[in-house]
This record gives structure tokens, C-alpha cells and sequence, in this order.
């Protein structure tokens, strides 16, 4: 539904880089007692200001800059994987940024007081939901939705959920957007396509994000 009035202006100071929420006018509201959890976005909610500084963001535990890093991973793959396919900005951008985040969470991981590191993780996390890369893309949210179930019944963190079922999810759907995963295996992990068909490079992009997943320490498994 649509917001029926005018919200309190505010700004943000953000303390961790994920959602990109000082960005946007989304929210996810839990109901505890029904474990139901579910996600708005009203623009008229987004802060009229952001004070976007990296140091902010040093105090917060690293599982916290992985986990949220991830969150900011995830959005932007929800996004990229949805029509349309063909050839456009908003895909190019995703690939860019998608790049970034997984160079520096590296970087982060090994030294989380990498000034610059923790600023492209903050800025990549305002790309991922300033609606930038959204532009002209169907945003279905499939495994986001999947996730609020997991989070809604446990005290799972929803990035943590993600990267448990992101790569479950992609090994059943990958066959019907076949160009697209191996696009993404070529374009976001780099791997050579030098004699492989589509589909095992589609397979062996998906094999990176699950490594990924591992190499930061996040779940892998439900349990």
C-alpha cells in the first residue's frame, strides 16, 4: 500500500554498511508473536541527508561488516538476476559494483580498519538499494522473500539466512537463466570461458559465490 501521509523528515548516520537503507524509504517490520516478517518501501520515507563516514563503522563486530557487506551482495544479485537479459546499463552498473564489494570484503577481512576498503563497502551498500541499479529491472525478491521466513521463525540474522540459501536457490534456477549465470561467472568472478559451454560455466560462477560464502566465514548450511 501506498503511504497515506507525510512522514517525520530525518536524516542518517549509518554505523554499518548493508542495506543501503540510508538511501531508500524501506523497512522490515517483524510481528513475533505470528512470525511473520515482511519488507515496505515508502520513498516518501527516505532521509532527506546521509553523513556517510567510514570511520563510523570501524566499532562494529567483523561478523557484522561481512554479514552486512553480504546483505549489500545480495540485493544486487536479486536485482541482476531478473528480466530483462539483454544488454543494459542498469546490468553493467551491478557488475561493477558486485566486483567491488567482493574485493573489499577481502581486503576488510584481513585488515577490518582498511579505511578505504570500509569506504567502498559503504558506498557499495548505497548502491545497492539508491534504486540506481533498479532502473528499467523486474525486482521479484524471490530469495529475499524465502529468507524472511527463515528469520521470522529463528534469530538468524537475515544476511546469514541469504548466504545459506543463495546458492541452494541458484543451483535450481540457473538452468533457465543460463547466459545470465554464466555471464555472471565470466564478468563478476572472472572465470575464463576458454572451452567450458554455458552451462558449466554457469555451474562454476555459482561454485564462487559458495567459496565466497565459506572464505568470509558466513553459513553455508542451515545448521
Amino acid at each position: 500500500p501506498a503511504a497515506d501521509f507525510e512522514p517525520v523528515p530525518m536524516g542518517a548516520v549509518p554505523t554499518c554498511s548493508g542495506t543501503g537503507s540510508e538511501c531508500n524509504g524501506a523497512a522490515v517490520i517483524t510481528n513475533r508473536i505470528e512470525k511473520i516478517k515482511t519488507g515496505y518501501d515508502y520513498t516518501k520515507c527516505s532521509p532527506k541527508f546521509a553523513l556517510m563516514d567510514p570511520a563510523y563503522t570501524f566499532s562494529v563486530p567483523k561478523i557484522q561488516m561481512t554479514s552486512g557487506s553480504f546483505d549489500s551482495l545480495s540485493h544486487i544479485m536479486e536485482i541482476y538476476f531478473n528480466r530483462p537479459d539483454e544488454q543494459n546499463v542498469s546490468d553493467d552498473l551491478a557488475e561493477a559494483v558486485m566486483r567491488n564489494i567482493i574485493r573489499n570484503m577481502r581486503i576488510a577481512a584481513e585488515d577490518p580498519a582498511d579505511y578505504q576498503a570500509r569506504s567502498n563497502l559503504m558506498w557499495d551498500a548505497a548502491m545497492s538499494e539508491n534504486r540506481l541499479l533498479k532502473m528499467g529491472k523486474q525486482c521479484d525478491f524471490a530469495c529475499h522473500l524465502m529468507e524472511h521466513q527463515l528469520s521470522a521463525y529463528t534469530d538468524v540474522s537475515h544476511s546469514l539466512g541469504m548466504a545459506v540459501l543463495l546458492p541452494v536457490y541458484y543451483r535450481h534456477i540457473y538452468r533457465n537463466g543460463l547466459h545470465k549465470f554464466a555471464r555472471f561467472a565470466r564478468n563478476v568472478w572472472e572465470i575464463s570461458s576458454e572451452g567450458k559451454s554455458e552451462e558449466k560455466l554457469a555451474v562454476e560462477g555459482i561454485d564462487a559465490l559458495e567459496q565466497f560464502i565459506r572464505e568470509m566465514h558466513l553459513p553455508a548450511t542451515l545448521r
